[in-house]
């Protein structure tokens, strides 16, 4: 069931909450303060904490660094900016993608699994990005007297720890408040970003028209659904006349500005991944079922493998590789499947192909380090480990496999404290209160306790948002 309250509604609450109560925290000269472009990227590292401690990140860099090079395209053309953007992909079917103050930027998979093509993932980024460039949620905040940044931290967390529900009453009763002023604002504020996104994407060498198509697909999974719609619609007001508009600016454009041809080579293969692995399977069924392509065997492979289909998957997989024998993809998920099923020999041929194919898979070199680890080559997994780390630093699968292969060297006090920090990001207190405690049994150094004391503050700022 695709949820109803997403991050853009947690910002609105903010904005409304803000307007209508004054924290008691708040002294009488904060009311004057401006919300200022280093507050914004104070709440930006609050809303990343917030995020990394409540909702899974997408690590496969075939998905992430995609989705990355898409808002670095954007970024590229637009005015330089005070803030450093981050972008990540969650793992949630809502089709949602959302930009905070201070450039924090997240993409769903459900939106990447629904759209289909890239000017169309573009159309929603610039969009988003048009948020933060022309400052629209920092705004309200400013004009709010709602201005610490503690409280406004605080109150996102306890909209989001609230859920659904709680989350859905909170809006309700804040928009019963002064409803009309709220959807008033929100439409200049949409009409702002589209019109800002319109023009980044122009500059970026992306069709304009790519924004129509994504907010046309959307609507259309709205069609019938009753209750459960796509969340983008339910804050993102207006939707008809927004793509009137989209269309008629496309019409007064050059036949050379409008005709622009993407490729789309990149978009198809994150989301024939990303439908593979985080789509419903009946709907991934359906998606790969012309059998014509790599990616279609490739990804009946991944969902074979997934209902234990061994030998299914093993064809499939095999055959995507027959198709495309050069392609680095193909050969990592046959590895992987490989690896997964205790085929070491056979896992080692694909892996060593795909990295020899691209030596940046971190999906892949990550396979890698865990076969080593597995024949106890443990400074070669070691060594693998730490490139993995170089890309995904707060993986928690990652930290603990290093963390064991540390160990197992008598690297003790080093080896305890990766585990500490793998339990740290998967959020699992008990665990990582644990791995810490010996940890500092064994800190003697002034270097350790560094380190002990680094990894403990980490801890106390993911706990803020802890469940």
């Amino acid at each position: 069931m695709i949820k109803k309250i997403c991050m853009i509604c947690i910002f609105a609450c903010i904005a409304i909450v803000g307007s209508f109560h004054v924290s008691n925290s708040v002294s009488r000269a904060e009311l004057f303060k401006e919300f200022s472009v280093k507050d914004e990227k104070e709440l930006a590292k609050e809303f990343e904490i917030l995020v990394k401690a409540r909702l899974p990140i997408i690590e496969d860099p075939e998905i992430k660094l995609y989705v990355q090079s898409v808002v670095a395209r954007i970024l590229n053309i637009v005015p330089p900016q005070p803030f450093n953007f981050e972008t990540n992909v969650i793992y949630s079917p809502v089709l949602n993608a959302f930009a905070t103050p201070g450039g924090y930027v997240c993409v769903f998979s459900g939106l990447l699994i629904n759209i289909d093509d890239e000017d169309s993932l573009a159309g929603i980024l610039s969009h988003e990005i048009a948020h933060v460039t022309q400052r629209h949620i920092a705004s309200r905040i400013d004009r709010s007297k709602f201005l610490s940044i503690g409280t406004l931290a605080a109150l996102v967390g306890a909209i989001f720890a609230g859920g659904g529900e709680a989350s859905g009453a909170l809006l309700a009763g804040s928009m019963a408040t002064s409803q009309a002023a709220l959807l008033s604002y929100g439409r200049e504020d949409e009409s702002d970003a589209d019109k800002f996104g319109l023009q980044y994407m122009l500059k970026a060498g992306y069709s304009p028209q790519g924004m129509a198509k994504a907010f046309q697909v959307l609507q259309s999974k709205s069609l019938g659904s009753h209750a459960d719609f796509p969340t983008y619609l339910s804050t993102h007001p207006n939707i008809n006349a927004r793509i009137a508009t989209v269309n008629s600016f496309v019409r007064g454009l050059k036949p050379s500005q409008k005709d622009i041809k993407t490729d789309n080579s990149r978009f198809i293969r994150a989301k024939a991944l990303a439908v593979a692995y985080y789509a419903d399977m009946r709907f991934a069924d359906k998606y790969f079922s012309p059998k014509k392509t790599s990616y279609d065997y490739m990804g009946l492979g991944i969902i074979a493998r997934k209902r234990n289909q061994i030998k299914s998957a093993e064809e499939y997989l095999q055959k995507a590789v027959q198709l495309a024998p050069a392609d680095s993809l193909m050969n990592r998920e046959l590895g992987r499947f490989y690896f997964d099923v205790g085929e070491f020999s056979a896992a080692k041929i694909y892996l060593e192909k795909a990295l020899s194919l691209n030596p940046k898979d971190y999906m892949a070199i990550f396979f890698h380090a865990r076969l080593l680890d597995s024949e106890n080559h443990v400074l070669e997994a070691e060594q693998e480990y730490k490139k993995v780390l170089n890309y995904a630093p707060e993986d928690g699968e990652v930290l603990n496999f290093y963390g064991r292969v540390l160990g197992r060297q008598g690297k003790e006090f080093e080896g305890y404290l990766q585990l500490a920090l793998a339990e740290i990001y998967k959020n699992n207190e008990a665990r990582a209160n644990s791995w810490l405690k010996r940890a500092g049994s064994l800190a003697a150094s002034s270097g350790q306790k560094e380190q002990l004391k680094k990894v403990q503050s980490i801890m106390a700022e993911r706990k803020k948002y802890w469940k």
